[in-house]
Parts: C-alpha cells; structure tokens; sequence
C-alpha cells in the first residue's frame, strides 16, 4: 500500500520497509520495566551502553560523563570503555541528612531516535537541563524534571546532569589551585560530554540549549558568563533565576572558608587541603558554614556578574529566554503575624537591608488582597511581592534589557508563569496552592493564588500527570502541552513560537487555539520591553513593577547607566 492508499502486487523476495508497533510499557515515578526484552544497546565511542525503551522514549539512565574528582579538583570528561548498564537513573550528589554519593558525575538521556552505525543521522535538538535546590539540594533524577515527555512530545534529546552541591562543589582556598567553582566544572564536563556523544544518541551538537530553574538558572547564568563555556551550547533559558552575584575569590575565603578550616580544625593543619579532603563527607556539609555560591576564581568566572557590555567577548551570546513565577517568594518568604502593612514592610526591610522609607514613601507597593480574606495574608501579598522583585523579578527585567540594549543577547524572550502547580511537598507556607472549591476540590487555578517558586516546573516538562498531581480543571495537561511547545520550539529554532505547521503535523490542536488568542510571542525589544504572561489564554503585556524595581535599588538600567 502506497502513501496514497492503492495497493501494489509486490515479489515476496523484495525487501520492504516495516512499521514497528510499541509494546513497550509506559514507565512513572515508582514503575520502569527495564527487563531483558526491552533492554537496547548502543554504541558510544569505546563504549556500549545498555539502557532501555519506555513507551514514549529511549532512555539511557545514570550515564558517567566523569569519573569522581578527587575533593576540591576539577572534573573532566570520562571516555567510558566495555559495556555498561544505564538502567538506573543518575544518584544524587551527596547532600543532608545523608543521602547519595561523593561519585555522583553522571546524566541521565531521553530520546525518541537511536540512529544506527550506518544510517543517515536525522539529528535532533538537545535540551540539557540542571536542576535546582539552593545548591546544597537537587538532583537529576528527580522525578518532576524526568525528561520523557518533553522529548516525546517535542522531537528533542533531553540530557539532564549532575553536578556536586554545597562545600563539596564550592569550597575555595587560599593556595592560588583550587579556587572553587568545582559545581561548574561538572557541569561543563557534563556539555563536553555531550559534545562528544550525544550524536550516538540522535542529538545535534550544534544546538544544544541549556535550562534550569532556580539554582539551575544561575548555573546557567554562569555558563553564559564563563569563558569556559563557549562553544558548548547555543540556546539559554533561565527560569527564576535569583539575584547572586559572583563573590570575589578573597571575600569569599575571609567570610567562609576561614570559618570552615576553624570549625574543622584544619585551620592549623600543615596541610589544610589534606586535612579537608580526609574529613568525613557528610560532616563537612553538617557544619555551621557551608559554601554554596559561585566566586570570581579568573578562570571559569572573570566577573562579579555576567558582561552584557556591548564590547564583551567573554559573554556567550546565544538566544535567550528567562523569566520569573509571579510570586516566587510566596513559598520562601516569612509570613510576618501582623495586619498592619507599615509594620510588615519594617519587618521585611530590617531582615533583608532594604529601605523601609523609600518604600513606604513611594506608595508603590499598597496594601496587597489574598485569596483567603486573611488581613496577615493580605500584608504577606505585599511583603511577598516586594522580596519576588528585588529577588527574582528585578534582576531578570534588567538581565534582559541590557542585554538586548547592548546588544550582547538581542534574541531574548521573557515570560512570567501567572499558571503554576505547586508540589505539594514542597508548600511550606501552605498558600501556594490554588483554592479548593466544591466544584474543584483539588484547587481552581482561575481563582487568585500565590504563584510561587518551582511552581512551573511540572508543566515545563509535561509531568503534571506522570508525577501523580490531579488535573485541577481540565486544563493542566492542555497547558503543560503548551509550554513544552514553547520550551522545546526555542530548542529547535532558537525562537519560542513553534510553527503551525509543526503542530498541525503532530496535532496539537489546543496549543494552535491558544497561540490564536495569545499572538505571537514577542521578543524583548529595549524601547518598550514586554513579556508573555504564561496562564490559560495568556497575553503579552509590559514588564512589570518597573517602577517598583527603582524603589528598590535596581532600575531597568541598572547595567547600561
């Protein structure tokens, strides 16, 4: 039968292309059949590794890009050689109380084609991703950045890797070696991994995107920054990235090493490096201090922050989409016992230095109305959008417009998620989480609620079902379909707005009716910066809180005056 539907009298000696029908079982957060018959071979450089097929993907689990740096060195590329298994997702790096491993440099890979030694090589776009947590938790098997049904559905290679938390991938010393910033040398062996591999696994090397939420997002943050970094990948996306900027090498030895060779007693040791390095693991990250940021080391960091001066060739300049969750500090900030919004705006500026009177006096930020009809809850609404701006929201509109003023990142696209899903796991402040009504009980998102931090990370992925969270109105899936459209559209193109013609051929209708009432997703431009508010029918419109951002201490042009 011919793509016109005649039939055709065939030899029954001619060879004959064949459809292969999926038997394979769909795997889930407690469930994967990794067993012999659905097991798969495949060649990668001296290595064969042997993962399996899911019924959405081929997926190549705990993948070692380098072997386990000796404490406070810098990693490299491993060239693995034999046969190994990669049928158990990558271990989480060690982390408190005490769970994964020291020897924990590893990726796990989800793909929808595994070319073979003699086929035409059909590469597609690879999305690599690096995971969030403060940098002191996280991992790359989580099961809400399990990268199946964003492979699936959006025709790309998902990579997500590991990289080492806390002082065990931070800790710098005073020796002019090791300088810290071991976290980013994982992560660059991680790209330079794929570089040399992931073509075995059907992904193009030449358009790579790197993404990351959190934590992730500063790591991407510094990728673009570091001169380490060029030619690795081609696409960045950054969400809620927070305002950290890189500490310079000596600060950041007199504030934290310093406090950590005298709580380990090491400060008097002959050998300070040795000494560290034979002292147990998990106690070293148990200590009152920890180090867990990024420093101006003059090798993988050169800068206190990324470059976006119009004459840099240090920046990576690669498309660029970032952006923010509309009240990232719901799920993090402290909610102040107080019904009075002057008493709750002095309490939040005395925790965290801003100015109380700038504040107050602007008249920018009145008093904010929850959900709940609570009067603490209502001051917490803007006592939360006061610390959402001057850690999240701020840094990313002037991220953007400087880089696109200067012209450094002018491909840049910002959004904001005004739809979230919050883990329920992960709701401290118990308001993050859309209101339950008799018609909804699992919450109704078109009723107001505190968007708050990771809340976007579920229908980045698409994993909204597969992580067990209930559809709440019938639209969840709908709208992580959505946004993996637009993550996985800039992946491919380097441009969120996926082609209609792309979605006609694969059939996401919703998503075209939603593109339909949306418009286009403009970029950044820096006359007039607007974003795309990413809800159900979402909407371009202005950068928020410009004004408020002022206040503040950090203008729209707090990198260009």
């Amino acid at each position: 039968m011919d793509v016109h539907g005649q039939t055709h009298p065939v030899s029954c000696s001619e060879k004959l292309p064949t459809l292969c029908s999926q038997t394979a079982p769909a795997s889930n957060i407690t469930y994967a059949n990794t067993s012999p018959p659905y097991q798969i071979s495949q060649i990668a450089g001296s290595q064969t590794l042997v993962g399996y097929r899911d019924f959405l993907t081929f997926r190549f689990m705990g993948v070692r890009f380098a072997a386990e740096p000796e404490r406070f060195t810098y990693s490299s590329v491993y060239d693995g050689t034999g046969v190994n298994e990669a049928l158990e997702p990558a271990p989480e790096c060690l982390t408190l109380p005490n769970n994964g491993s020291t020897d924990c440099l590893f990726l796990n890979i989800w793909t929808t084609n595994l070319p073979g030694p003699s086929a035409k090589k059909e590469l597609k776009p690879v999305m690599v991703y690096i995971y969030g947590g403060g940098f002191t938790t996280g991992s790359a098997s989580n099961p809400t950045n399990d990268g199946g049904n964003l492979a699936a559905r959006g025709d790309v290679v998902v990579v997500d890797i590991a990289y080492r938390l806390s002082t065990l991938g931070f800790l710098a010393l005073n020796d002019g070696v090791h300088n810290g910033n071991y976290f980013l040398s994982d992560q660059i062996a991680g790209l330079e991994w794929v570089q040399k591999y992931i073509e075995h696994f059907g992904g193009d090397p030449s358009r790579v995107t790197i993404f990351g939420e959190s934590a992730g997002a500063e790591s991407v943050n510094a990728l673009i920054a570091s001169p380490k970094g060029k030619g690795l990948f081609h696409g960045a996306m950054l969400q809620s990235n927070y305002y950290q900027p890189y500490v310079p090498l000596a600060t950041a030895i007199n504030q934290t090493t310093v406090p950590i060779l005298n709580q380990t007693g090491c400060a008097t040791a002959a050998d300070q490096l040795a000494c560290l390095q034979a002292y147990n693991a998990t106690a070293l990250l148990s200590l009152k201090t920890v180090f867990n940021y990024p420093v101006v080391d003059g090798t993988y960091l050169l800068s206190t922050f990324i470059d976006l001066n119009s004459t840099t060739n240090t920046t990576n300049r690669v498309p660029l989409m970032l952006g923010v969750n509309r009240d990232e500090e719901g799920v993090l900030g402290t909610i102040y016992p107080t019904t009075d919004l002057t008493t709750g705006i002095e309490d939040l500026a005395a925790a965290n230095h801003f100015d109380a009177t700038s504040i107050l006096s602007s008249g920018l930020f009145p008093l904010g109305t929850s959900a709940t009809n609570n009067a603490t809850l209502d001051v917490f609404n803007t006592t939360t959008r006061i610390s959402t701006d001057a850690s999240f929201r701020c840094v990313n509109q002037f991220s953007a417009y400087a880089g696109v003023a200067n012209g450094v990142l002018p491909n840049t696209w910002f959004f904001e998620f005004n739809r979230t899903y919050q883990d329920p796991g992960y709701n401290p402040n118990g308001i993050c989480a859309a209101p339950v009504t008799p018609s909804h009980p699992h919450g109704d998102p078109s009723l107001e609620y505190f968007k708050c931090h990771a809340g976007d990370l579920a229908n980045t992925f698409g994993n909204v079902a597969r992580v067990g969270f209930p559809d709440r109105d019938g639209l969840d899936a709908k709208f992580g379909g959505l946004i993996t459209d637009y993550w996985t559209a800039f992946a491919r193109g380097g441009d969120p707005n996926p082609p209609e013609a792309y979605l006609r051929a694969r059939g996401y209708w919703s998503t075209i009716g939603q593109i339909a009432k949306s418009g286009s997703w403009e970029k950044v431009i820096a006359s007039q910066p607007r974003m795309m508010e990413l809800q159900w029918d979402s909407v371009m419109m202005p950068f928020r809180d410009v004004e408020q951002c002022a206040v503040l201490g950090f203008p729209l042009d707090y990198l260009t005056r």
